[in-house]
């Protein structure tokens, strides 16, 4: 896990590529502390370090033996690495990284669970290895099997090879964005890196904020759900594509390698329930064990909810594993005592933190500027404190449970799909029985489908927001009704996986974790094999008897405790948003008075707060636009 940025000079005299890539470097710092590498390209390839790392005995060809500062040359082209050293510890995993004719190079960013595997598979076509490291089997797999390499990759990666032949940059992401990737094209230069900032902090772009990014923000409720970025003028390379750009005519394209397709073909309705929870229980045993895959201790974020359950039960280790909660006494929202069931149950050392709303108004500028774009909710906060209990505690690896909701159907709109679907069928007898069974889980599901029907067809969330913004602003882009549901269960999961809640959870999850040097891996997020089961399953019976989550409940069930196996409320990831944020809105409105936001009316805005009537989602607005007025302020 690591960062990674890159720079192709189109004007030499516009940009010092060396001063340029460095400060690009430097500011993704805190996503590899262990190590900095350069590799600076002219008439030929020089590889070079910084004081950042430590002395390398030479060897390799990749090894540098030259600190950046003293490289000179006629450079048109740089690639840069933050390591933070997890597979292959030693010097040779350094990066960038060559293969042994040096005509391949790669900055990378991530894991590739499988890459044992996929190492026989290549020593068996011949390819030889200098290292234990999984970035070796890439550029490798690439050389062998060119852009198809990315088919055979479980795991989580942003990376950029430079083929020297080719004349070209081949970049690619992972298939659901767990890895981060960002660009820029323009006059002067082609770059890209782990993180927006990057970008800013090395004085390629402004960080000016773009009209339909900011108005997505604002009015419709949604965040990056475009390749446009939030920072006018970068671009995201988006999950399941690949890039490449043309060093001779500085030309790209992207391409895409990978789309979830729900099958509709479904083979596995032949199957009993009892075999396909084995299946999925054998899956998902092999995608944990395989994210066990690493040379220095791996730990698990536990909420005391199923999803990280299920992975604190499955992680099977010598050493006393090491879970992080968050917890909150004394409010509705706490899980501890769930989280302390599963710390007893399993091999552990149980730590946890409690977040604090005086904690959060301290920490939320670095909390912004870790996150690059602004955030919608206080619980990215709870996260990143449980990120820094992990470092706290020198734990380098974590599971995280992110995106078990969205694969196994744990939201109550998940429900609401499966009800859709029978009615579309004339199927009214098997919707009531759904809908009564339901109430295991839902306290008043049928009023929750009326709720639904007309939230589909009539924006609530706008009609809640839009007295507090000049029309004219509302009105300024196109407006979207942020409730999206779908018909059929699994058409509602892959919505939610590529486009409305996964992605924007897996950013967070990323910069948390990375913020503290900490890398985050989410099996039910990246496993391939897991996701491609899931979704050859009818997402009808994900849905069993009122119960969500189906499938993983019974795969588990045999090391869950019953408290928590029969735990049928969905929680999620809470804070005491209404209380940190509701009150403390005097001094917030005090910020934005200082503040130039010539689209809001504040006054209005003001008086709902001083009478008494703001409810949740006035204080969901005062938060967002309170940190839009601290991302102004870091950036």
């Amino acid at each position: 896990m690591c960062g990674i940025a890159g720079l192709v000079l189109k004007n030499k005299n516009a940009l010092n590529l060396k001063e340029t890539i460095f400060k690009a470097s430097q500011a993704i710092k805190h996503r590899g502390p262990d190590g900095e590498g350069f590799l600076l390209v002219g008439d030929s390839a020089t590889p070079c370090s910084s004081k950042d790392t430590e002395e390398l005995k030479p060897g390799l060809n990749y090894i540098p033996q030259k600190n950046i500062s003293e490289a000179n040359g006629d450079f048109h082209l740089a690639l840069a690495h933050r390591r933070l050293a997890i597979l292959d510890l030693s010097e040779s995993g350094h990066q960038p990284m060559a293969l042994e004719d040096g005509k391949l190079w790669i900055t990378y960013n991530g894991e590739i669970y499988n890459y044992l595997e996929l190492k026989k598979e290549l020593e068996a076509e011949g390819a030889k290895f200098v290292s234990t490291s999984d970035t070796e089997v890439i550029l490798n797999a690439y050389k062998h099997w060119g852009t198809d390499c990315l088919d055979k990759f479980n795991g989580m990666w942003s990376f950029c090879i430079y083929d020297e032949e080719k004349q070209e940059f081949f970049c690619s992401r992972d298939r659901f964005g767990v890895k981060p990737f960002y660009y820029l094209d323009n006059d002067n230069a082609f770059a890209f890196a782990s993180e927006q900032k990057a970008l800013v902090k090395s004085g390629l772009v402004k960080a000016e904020a773009g009209p339909k990014a900011l108005h997505d923000y604002l009015v419709n409720g949604r965040m990056e759900q475009e390749e446009n970025n939030f920072f006018e003028g970068i671009q995201e390379l988006w999950p399941g594509y690949y890039l490449k750009y043309n060093l001779k005519s500085h030309s790209f394209n992207t391409a895409c390698y990978f789309k979830l397709q729900p099958d509709y073909d479904y083979g596995t309705d032949l199957q009993s329930n009892e075999e396909l929870v084995n299946e999925v229980k054998e899956k998902l045993t092999n995608a944990v064990n395989l994210r066990l895959r690493s040379d220095v201790p791996v730990g698990s974020c536990l909420s005391g909810g199923i999803d990280s359950s299920a992975l604190a039960v499955l992680m099977e280790q010598k050493d006393p594993v090491y879970l992080f909660t968050s917890v909150f006494k004394n409010e509705s929202i706490d899980e501890s005592k769930y989280a302390e069931l599963i710390a007893k149950k399993v091999n552990s050392i149980h730590k946890t933190i409690e977040p604090t709303q005086e904690g959060l108004f301290k920490e939320l500028e670095t909390l912004v500027y870790s996150q690059d774009v602004p955030i919608w909710d206080t619980s990215t906060y709870a996260q990143y404190k449980v990120m820094e209990l992990a470092k706290q505690n020198n734990i380098k690896v974590v599971l995280d449970g992110q995106g078990a909701d969205e694969l196994f159907a744990g939201y109550y709109h998940h429900f609401v799909a499966k009800w859709n679907y029978l009615l579309s069928y004339g199927n009214v007898l098997g919707f009531v029985r759904e809908l009564t069974q339901s109430k295991r889980t839902i306290d008043a599901p049928f009023t929750l489908f009326i709720k639904e029907k007309i939230k589909r067809h009539y924006n609530s969330h706008l009609k809640g927001i839009e007295n507090y913004f000049d029309s004219s602003f509302v009105n300024s882009f196109k407006i979207h009704n942020p409730t999206q549901y779908k018909d059929k269960v699994n058409d509602q999961l892959a919505y939610d996986i590529t486009t409305a809640r996964l992605k924007a959870f897996l950013k967070c999850e990323d910069r948390c974790g990375m913020w503290h040097s900490v890398e985050s891996r989410t099996p039910f997020s990246d496993d391939i094999e897991l996701i491609n089961l899931m979704f050859s399953i009818n997402g009808t019976r994900k849905i069993q008897n009122g119960v969500s989550k189906y499938f993983l409940r019974e795969a588990v069930k045999d090391k869950l405790p019953n408290e928590i196996y029969s735990r049928y409320d969905k929680k999620g990831f809470e804070t005491p948003m209404n209380k940190w944020i509701g009150g403390n809105y005097k001094m917030i409105f005090d910020s934005l008075n200082k503040n130039d936001i010539p689209f809001i009316k504040l006054d209005v805005f003001k008086h709902q707060f001083n009478s008494g009537k703001a409810g949740t989602n006035e204080v969901k607005l005062l938060y967002k636009l309170y940190i839009f007025t601290l991302w102004k302020k870091v950036f």
